[in-house]
């Protein structure tokens, strides 16, 4: 008898201290994130980004002109390596092009990041931040120059000048274009001819951004959708 409730008190005991350190134990945090949009500005290579070796994006990789899309990425500082989509017929394209140090602050809501590569080498990628209000009576757009050897740009749309650059990297605000079809027209910025012209429809309460891409001689520009 004496024996049992002995071990009827060790097993009391027992069970209050795995309680004692249930209830201790902190739940795990979830970190905090920021989305980010990489867009492949360059003219002729697909590429990947990876975090720590592992890759972010799709398996088919970002093609030229186009966009991963906003992925989820932790705040803080981090660096975010770059290389070509992996030939794996011949076994090519495993090296990385570059890394790039960025620091993804904890930002309010509505605001994401957009990082351009415009290039393989470190100097021609490089980030803005993303303040995104639309507007419910226009599509709002912006432009970026991302063409590294293109100093300075005009940008018209349906005949109206709309944004005028002057050096890589420059970032226009997001203004009101009102919305349907565009005709786009792109000229040097001391010159009237048109190094690139097309047309795209704008949807009401979207945002864009239009980007420049390559050089004088074999220049284009791309779209992609913000919100």
């Amino acid at each position: 008898m004496l024996r049992n409730l002995h071990l009827t008190c060790l097993l009391a005991v027992l069970a209050i201290g795995m309680a004692a350190c249930v209830k201790n134990d902190a739940p795990v945090p979830t970190p905090l994130t920021v989305n980010v949009n990489v867009i492949n500005a360059v003219t002729d290579t697909v590429i990947n980004f990876y975090i720590n070796g592992t890759r972010q994006n799709s398996v088919t990789g970002i093609y030229p002109l186009g966009a991963n899309g906003y992925n989820a990425l932790a705040i803080g500082q981090t660096t975010i390596a770059f290389r070509r989509l992996f030939d794996n017929q011949n076994f090519n394209y495993a090296d990385t092009l570059f890394t790039l140090p960025v620091k993804l602050d904890s930002v309010a809501s509505g605001v994401r990041y957009s990082l351009f590569v415009s290039g393989i080498t470190r100097r021609t990628a490089f980030l803005i931040k993303d303040t995104l209000t639309s507007d419910s009576k226009n599509a709002m757009l912006r432009f970026v120059e991302a063409s590294p050897s293109v100093k300075g740009l005009r940008v018209y749309l349906n005949d109206t000048l709309r944004f005028t650059t002057t050096a890589f990297k420059e970032t226009s605000a997001f203004i009101p274009v009102g919305n349907g079809r565009k005709e786009l027209k792109i000229t040097g910025l001391n010159t009237d001819d048109v190094i690139y012209s097309t047309s795209f429809t704008l949807d009401v309460s979207r945002m864009y951004t239009l980007f420049s891409q390559g050089r004088s001689n074999a220049f284009r520009a791309g779209l992609t959708i913000n919100q």
